[in-house]
Parts: structure tokens; sequence; C-alpha cells
């Protein structure tokens, strides 16, 4: 008898991640590893309003700089993972921060925390000065922000981050912005699809593996072990992260 589950009580998985190690896992595991699939309302500034099914967020006065957090932090099994910010209005930022970031701050301003800012472009990286990376991004903007877990990501934009479990977070600066998130409900506009799939491929070639998987939490921990291989090879990086932006 199947120990596969009804896929109406799996958890929310995106396209980019479909058949993949976690996935696989989530299929028969006791207790599935979660994602980040929305803004956590009790996790956040207390200017902070959320709207819309907790997708949307608003700048409800009263302060300045204003955070949230997502739901669930990006576990590092994922391998990869994206979600992208869409500015209704006024700039913002967006980044990666642990459980404990003062969320009335803007993402890398304070230790373990990561932010890419929208006002001027700057990346920061636990610290109140920024070090230039991208354009200014604001009202109808998109920006994405993807973490490789497996270490295969070698763009100019890429940079390391600190260990521990990250949430996504995302902040406001002035009485009314608006900001909405994607995490994969909807078609995104970046194709992440194709560079996961790439990513994975990789991985698999590396174990020589195929994606016939029987033994799913074998496989998971096997995918675990080769990461940790690789986090300690001299021929990757360590964990990386990219904005990108699109209008």
């Amino acid at each position: 008898m199947s120990n596969i589950k009804n896929e109406n009580s799996l958890p929310c998985i995106p396209m980019y991640l479909r058949n993949s190690p976690l996935d696989i896992y989530n299929r028969t595991a006791d207790t599935p590893i979660l994602l980040p699939t929305k803004f956590n309302k009790n996790d956040r500034a207390k200017c902070v309003q959320v709207m819309d099914n907790e997708l949307i967020i608003q700048h409800g006065g009263g302060g300045t700089s204003s955070s949230i957090r997502a739901d669930h932090p990006i576990p590092r099994n994922a391998g990869v993972f994206y979600f992208e910010i869409n500015l209704l209005n006024d700039p913002a930022s967006v980044g990666l921060v642990r459980k404990g970031f003062f969320l009335e701050r803007h993402a890398g301003w304070e230790i373990k925390s990561l932010g890419y800012h929208g006002d001027d472009g700057m990346i920061y990286c636990e610290r109140g000065y920024g070090n230039p990376y991208g354009a200014p991004f604001t009202t109808g903007d998109t920006v994405g922000c993807c973490v490789n877990y497996s270490c295969f990501l070698k763009g100019i934009a890429s940079t390391r981050i600190f260990p521990g479990k990250l949430y996504p977070v995302v902040g406001m600066q002035t009485y009314l912005t608006q900001i909405e998130i994607n995490f994969g409900s909807r078609p995104f506009k970046f194709d992440i699809e194709r560079y996961a799939k790439s990513v994975f491929t990789r991985v698999m070639l590396q174990q020589n593996k195929f994606f016939i998987i029987r033994e799913s939490e074998k496989y998971l921990k096997d995918y675990d072990e080769f990461l940790e291989s690789v986090y300690e090879s001299d021929e990757y990086s360590e964990d990386e992260v990219e904005f990108l932006e699109s209008d």
C-alpha cells in the first residue's frame, strides 16, 4: 500500500520546485517541510497593514522604517528559492533576515540581515551603509530575490550570506506605500523554472543519480549531504543571493 499523500494535503509548492528533492520528500513525509507562502501578519512592524490574502501590505503611517517577515523561513534543502515583489507605489526594500531582526528597520541595517534598497539601488549587509548593486526601483517595478543553496550561481550580482534560518522580508518607508509579494501562486516575471532545472540537473549529475527516486527520505538525506560537501569545497563559494529587477 502506497504512503504517497493526496496532492490536496501537501504544502503549496511553486512550479519550479515540482519534482525537486524537497517535493519528492514532502509527498511521503509525516512532517513535510514548509516554504514561505505569504506575509506573516503576526510578525511585522506596527505600521504595516496586511491585506488581500496576506500577499499585499501597506504602510499605515505613524512611523518610518517598517518591515514584515514571511510566514516561514526558507528551507536549506529546497536548494533554490525565489520570490518577487511588485511595487504598487513608492520605493521599498527586499531581502533576508533572521528571526530576531528588529522590524522597525530595513533589511541590511542590522546584523543577520541582507537587503536591496529601492531608493538608492544599494545592497546592505549587516551594516548601516551600502554598496552599489543595481538601479533604484520604484512604482511599477518588479524585483526578485533568488537564494541558491546549491552554490551554482556565479553572476556578478551575487553575494555571500550569513548562516541560519532566513526569512524573506519586505520593508517600507513612507505612508501608503503598497507592495505585493509573489511566492509562486502565479507566474513569475523571471524564468526561475529554467534556472532551477539547470541547478537540480547539475546536482543530479554530481551525485550520479537519476530523477526516478523511490526512497524519497533517503534521497533528501543524500541531497543534504551533497550540499554539505559543496559548502566545504573550494570550488564553490558560500550560499548566494541574487536580486533581479524587471520593469
